[in-house]
């Protein structure tokens, strides 16, 4: 006898990494509390022109059988998300938190059924940089952490490492470093309890009698020698801007240099332990440390400068009715391409617009696109 009525819950993400055309990761038969659900992540994809397209928001469609409409939203949802966190680890690339967009009834021979939509704002077609995913990888690291005795722990550091990536950027450092910093705090006892099974240990005090520390610093030092592989300048780093962050006795300028000193390695000892702890098989791990998955991508969009003089009446700088001296500029993407090594090739134009007083004119000198990093 049926337990309820078919749904399916549609999410969306932004994020730094897509699925080319055509391609999914498909994860059928999830448990949660309404029963099995099967999700499926894809991405959008945006007309740029007639005959491009560039890709949009991922896209998490689940599908299963739930009580109510209600139920589901919650539930569905809540196994999508479940998943983002592992793809930006396996991909290294920022994905933010997903959002419901829509939930229906599906059950086949209904006359009426329930519907909700919620608005989300459009994604941009201005060019982001972007990284594309591969499935068999995502579907070798996903079914590993799943099935690891410490799961829990794991999708805990995982979401802590996907919340350093939507801080990736120059002058968030302190921020990135701090959540790296819970990941490695979070996976310190799936370090802890994978030591002991290695070593045929029953208990923390006998793996600290093997190690040769006090129990009270077993956790210290295996962070340090395992999770930090025995870095010791990045661990004292990292340790510093985190208690500093945490607890408020470093001023944020201290704070930001110890995060920029230390962020791209720690994001790579915590990117690796997850990895290594949840017995991603070393093929798939070997190539998800190769380019471009080597190095963290946030999700931002390119910073664009441009750089002149004004020239005139100088007295008259902002046009009537304006504060400042203001130049509107329209950026158009003409074209998005990917070639054949996974490369975006696009072609953006800018028109300019310079809203200034009377006997004053702007001078350009140059124009500059940086990805931010």
């Amino acid at each position: 006898m049926s337990m309820g009525n078919s749904y399916v819950v549609v999410m969306r993400a932004p994020a730094a990494v897509f699925f080319p055309e055509g391609e999914q990761l498909l994860i059928n038969g999830f448990p949660t509390a309404a029963g099995k659900v099967n999700i499926r992540f894809a991405s959008r994809w945006l007309a740029v022109s007639d005959t491009d397209r560039m890709p949009g928001h991922m896209w998490i469609h689940v599908e299963g059988v739930a009580a109510d409409l209600e139920l589901a939203l919650s539930v569905f949802a809540n196994a999508g998300i479940s998943f983002l966190p592992l793809l930006s680890v396996a991909f290294n690339a920022a994905i933010h938190e997903g959002e419901v967009e829509l939930g229906f009834d599906s059950s086949p021979g209904c006359k009426a059924r329930e519907y909700f939509q919620t608005y989300l704002t459009p994604e941009s077609k201005l060019p982001y940089a972007f990284r594309r995913a591969k499935a068999d990888l995502a579907a070798d690291v996903c079914m590993a952490v799943a099935a690891h005795a410490d799961v829990g722990r794991l999708l805990r550091a995982a979401n802590q490492y996907r919340l350093a990536l939507e801080s990736w950027k120059q002058g968030r450092e302190t921020l990135a470093t701090a959540h790296l910093w819970m990941a490695i705090e979070a996976l310190t006892k799936v370090q802890v309890r994978t030591l002991m099974l290695a070593l045929g240990k029953n208990s923390q005090q006998d793996l600290a009698d093997h190690l040769g520390v006090d129990l009270k610093l077993l956790d210290a030092h295996v962070r340090k020698h395992f999770l930090f592989e025995g870095d010791d300048a990045s661990y004292a780093a990292s340790k510093k801007a985190s208690d500093g962050f945490e607890h408020g006795f470093m001023d944020f300028g201290q704070m930001r240099e110890h995060g920029v000193e230390v962020r791209h390695k720690l994001a790579n000892y915590v990117r690796v332990a997850v990895l290594r702890l949840a017995n991603v098989p070393a093929a798939t791990s070997e190539r998800l440390r190769e380019p471009p998955f080597d190095k963290p991508l946030g999700l931002w969009p390119l910073a664009k400068y441009i750089r002149g003089t004004l020239e005139g009446e100088l007295e008259n700088l902002a046009a009537e009715g304006q504060a400042y001296p203001f130049v509107r500029w329209n950026p158009t993407l003409k074209s998005w391409a990917l070639d054949a090594d996974g490369k975006v090739q696009a072609q953006l134009t800018n028109s300019f617009t310079a809203e200034l007083g009377t006997g004053t004119t702007f001078n350009p000198q140059s124009f500059e696109a940086w990805q931010q990093a």
